[in-house]
């Protein structure tokens, strides 16, 4: 049309300039000509503008998100500011800003994350989760926003493997995977599953790599790169790729966000702020995540602080009797009660039957503060389950000694004479009625497990008393003076049992507390016990307990000089716990 309308113009113009030049004419009307009128032009079509783009409008709905708070680069939390960030806050903030929705942002494990979508508990999770036919059946996929690799990643001094193949040719090696993970099953490709340490998030996976309990992880490329800028050089990924994925937003099944992401997504590549967030996160170095948000906390996986010392979350003490049970556990209740009466904390006592099982029960975490003896202690605190707050006091002192007791008419008057005798001690723990006995006849020449005729575990210091009074055994062992604790039963005991021999010092036994107690609780719990012996009634209480006359606040270091004899005797105290 726009020709047409140009030969026509041509031809009129051209008619117009021959009229000028000839020569005058009688003027005689011309036929009418009739000319098409040309059609209106259109400037070129500019690129679509966002608007034009009509990117749906969801009205300020409220967007509920999953995420996991801790997974490298995709999303975590500052422990400092509690600010959380990554490149799904980054993604989702820009796309609710361009969709005019509002973005709910809900921490949540990995382990139901995919179930709890499909069920409806949130409208979408963002958690760099890997599209696969398996899953799909499940949820709704948006489009894919990158696509990963999945690469080993091995700790950055071990040049042993350059692929997973050789890994796995190693029979002693091990990999780290978070459960219900597509790394967990490629891991599956190469091991079988008791060769794979199952955890439930990524930072365990990556700490077992680190520490050495593994030896290596098949991880997002992605990630893996997330971990090596915070861990710097601990950690490498190695080899070829194991395999291709792409990554994706879920949805429940029929949901109406599917096609607003995506729409959204697509104009975000166009417009190139995916390249951008792509280029922000997944090449950030460890200076950069620690100029920008120091240290990372758990997200989901963080445990929450529950208040202790109440009716369901009472402290447990564990106790365990030297003497009657009853009675022990009797004081032990009465000490609660003033506790409880003074600070509104609830304590519960419980009692085992030996030291290793107070021990295992602190270790465990079933109690929060124990009574533990010196030995025990020692070896709880090697393994990081007691910090002592409290050393007991007996005679006005904090150290007490053990004892060699025996009949008056049993002819035996030193160490030397228990070759061949029957031996009654409390407990194989008891570090006066046993740990320093053992060092003391080792010093002697007697192989206490192959000299003695026989070991009686009696079970309690005054029951050591009581089976030499009555004959049972030839010698015991019990702390100084175990013998008045029978005296009322039996009045004659201090001439029927005679002490042959007595111990170096020995620091008191405690009150040792979990080392993740509360500092605010634990220092309550040490003021109370501290502040039992300056009544007459608390020291009633403490005596029926343990024969405590006093009580000192001390620190680890009080038993240094233990240790110190334990080593100098050649002794491996944690084998002895053992």
């Amino acid at each position: 049309m726009k020709k047409l309308f140009l030969i026509i113009s041509l031809m009129i113009v051209a008619s117009m300039v021959l009229a000028a030049c000839a020569p005058a004419a009688t003027p005689t009307e011309a036929p009418p000509v009739e000319v098409e009128e040309p059609e209106p032009t259109t400037p070129p079509e500019a690129e679509p503008t966002e608007e034009e783009m009509m990117l749906p409008d969801l009205g300020g709905r409220v967007v509920t998100v999953a995420v996991e708070n801790a997974y490298i680069p995709f999303n975590f939390e500052a422990i400092a500011t509690g600010e959380a960030a990554g490149w799904d806050y980054d993604f989702i903030d820009e796309a609710c800003a361009r969709l005019n929705c509002v973005p709910d942002y809900i921490e949540f494990g990995w382990d139901t994350m995919i179930a709890s979508v499909a069920d409806g508990q949130f409208d979408m999770a963002a958690d760099g989760i890997t599209i696969t036919e398996e899953r799909a059946k499940q949820v709704d996929y948006s489009d894919g926003y990158v696509s990963i690799d999945q690469r080993l990643l091995v700790r950055g001094d071990d040049d042993r493997f350059e692929s997973a193949d050789e890994l796995a040719a190693d029979p002693d090696t091990m990999l780290a995977e978070q459960v219900g993970t597509t790394n967990y099953n490629a891991a599956l490709q190469f091991l079988p599953d008791d060769r794979i340490l199952a955890t439930d998030t990524f930072p365990l996976a990556i700490q077992a790599l680190v520490s050495g309990d593994v030896d290596g992880i098949i991880i997002d490329e992605i990630a893996g790169l997330g971990y090596i800028g915070v861990r710097g050089d601990e950690l490498k990924l190695v080899g070829p790729s194991i395999s291709f994925d792409e990554l994706g937003f879920i949805f429940p099944q029929g949901s109406d966000l599917v096609e607003p992401f995506n729409a959204v997504m697509a104009a975000m590549r166009e417009d190139g702020f995916l390249e951008e967030i792509n280029a922000k996160w997944f090449a950030m170095s460890e200076d950069d995540i620690a100029a920008l948000f120091g240290e990372l906390g758990a997200g989901a996986y963080e445990e929450e602080a529950v208040e202790i010392g109440t009716e369901d979350n009472p402290i447990v003490w564990v106790l365990v009797p030297s003497q009657d049970t009853q009675v022990v556990l009797t004081g032990a209740d009465e000490i609660a009660a003033v506790i409880e009466e003074e600070t509104g904390l609830i304590v519960v006592p419980l009692i085992t039957t030996d030291f290793t099982g107070a021990v295992e029960a602190m270790c465990s975490g079933e109690a929060h503060m124990g009574a533990l003896n010196t030995f025990k202690y020692v070896l709880a605190s090697a393994r990081a389950c007691a910090d002592v707050g409290v050393a007991s006091g007996r005679f006005g002192s904090s150290f007490y000694q053990g004892q060699l007791v025996t009949r008056a008419d049993s002819g035996i008057t030193s160490v030397a004479d228990f070759a061949g005798k029957t031996f009654c001690r409390p407990d194989p723990t008891s570090t006066s009625g046993w740990v320093i006995p053992s060092i003391t006849m080792q010093a002697e020449g007697i192989d206490p497990e192959n000299d003695l005729a026989e070991i009686i575990d009696a079970g309690g210091h005054d029951a050591v008393i009581i089976s030499i009074y009555n004959g049972d055994c030839e010698v015991g062992s019990t702390f100084v003076d175990a013998r008045t604790n029978v005296e009322e039963d039996f009045p004659d005991v201090m001439d029927v049992v005679i002490v042959i021999g007595t111990s170096a010092p020995i620091p008191n036994d405690t009150i040792s507390f979990l080392p993740d107690l509360d500092p605010a609780v634990r220092g309550t719990l040490i003021a109370s016990f501290l502040k039992l012996t300056t009544t007459d009634e608390g020291l009633e209480i403490l005596d029926s307990v343990y024969s405590w006359s006093g009580m000192e606040e001390v620190e680890d270091s009080f038993y240094d000089g233990f240790r110190q004899q334990l080593e100098a005797a050649g002794i491996d105290f944690e084998s002895l716990g053992d």
